[in-house]
């Protein structure tokens, strides 16, 4: 019966338009990371970001006051995930889902709070997969290479480009979830065609990354042997072995103290100044 109230008192102006949807995702891509609740974790921005979507479904705060009361309690529970490329995707399910529960569908508070919690694991794996270890690194590529060679486009690039990621295909993917609802969750992971896109994506992001660190690090030796009346220049000796043995062999010693021996950077950099000098004063590098 309350359900069956609710959708004849439901009118077009409570709907959620163009402008709350845009509002919603601005505060919450903005906002996701400055709000951070060690009790909450991201709790309170998905709850900022449904203050003005509140107002909207339901503008009476007399009328209305323990719907509202309902529906920021739901959204200040514990709440984590990646907030720029993925995060939106569940807000766009979730905003689906509270203008249904506000027309009279017959959607819980706990419905909703489980299609949060379920999916901000899985969305999170696929946001840092993308964003962080995929497209940002391929982006700082480009930008790394440009600034070393001089150019002041580099870091505008990194700027425009990480804003564009953001701000861009996030909110593409915001606004046709909203469309779609639950419904298009479903559809990103029905098919293994997700699985198939992040093989490509980390493939793809491995690469890059490969590519940074043969083009940044430099290192080689200036050591030179004297065998009677030769001598052995140490770094042709090397290159004959392998091309840029050096520069890999300090890229690997840098992943195995982070990886293995979970060495702060702090000490690992320090670690490689002390390396660098103690080299130079030998004479090896």
């Amino acid at each position: 019966m309350d359900n069956q109230m609710n959708e004849m008192v439901f009118d077009e102006s409570r709907k959620l338009t163009g402008t709350d949807l845009n509002k919603a995702f601005i505060y919450w891509t903005s906002l996701a990371q400055a709000t951070y609740s060690w009790e909450r974790m991201q709790g309170p921005a998905m709850a900022g970001a449904m203050i003005h979507v509140m107002e909207r479904l339901y503008p009476d705060a007399d009328k209305y006051k323990q719907e509202r009361k309902e529906m920021m309690a739901r959204h200040m529970e514990f709440y984590n995930t990646e907030p720029w490329l993925t995060g939106p995707f569940i807000l766009a399910v979730i905003l689906s889902m509270e203008e249904e529960k506000a027309a009279g569908v017959p959607i819980e508070s706990e419905d909703i709070s489980g299609m949060k919690t379920g999916l901000m694991g899985p969305m999170a794996g696929v946001g840092d997969t993308l964003r962080q270890a995929t497209l940002i690194p391929i982006v700082g590529s480009i930008a790394i290479a440009l600034g070393t060679s001089g150019s002041y486009f580099g870091p505008i690039l990194y700027m425009v480009a990480t804003l564009g990621i953001n701000y861009g295909i996030s909110y593409f993917g915001f606004r046709k979830l909203f469309t779609k609802g639950k419904e298009g969750i479903s559809e990103i992971f029905s098919g293994g065609l997700l699985e198939k896109y992040m093989t490509i994506a980390t493939s793809v992001g491995a690469v890059t990354i490969g590519g940074l660190a043969a083009n940044t690090v430099k290192l080689s030796s200036s050591a030179v042997i004297n065998l009677g009346e030769n001598k052995m220049v140490v770094q042709e000796l090397f290159d004959k072995i392998i091309l840029g043995i050096l520069p890999l062999s300090i890229i690997f010693l840098t992943l195995y103290l982070l990886m293995k021996k979970n060495l702060s950077s702090t000490k690992l950099l320090l670690m490689l100044v002390v390396i660098a000098v103690v080299g130079v004063l030998i004479g090896f590098i």
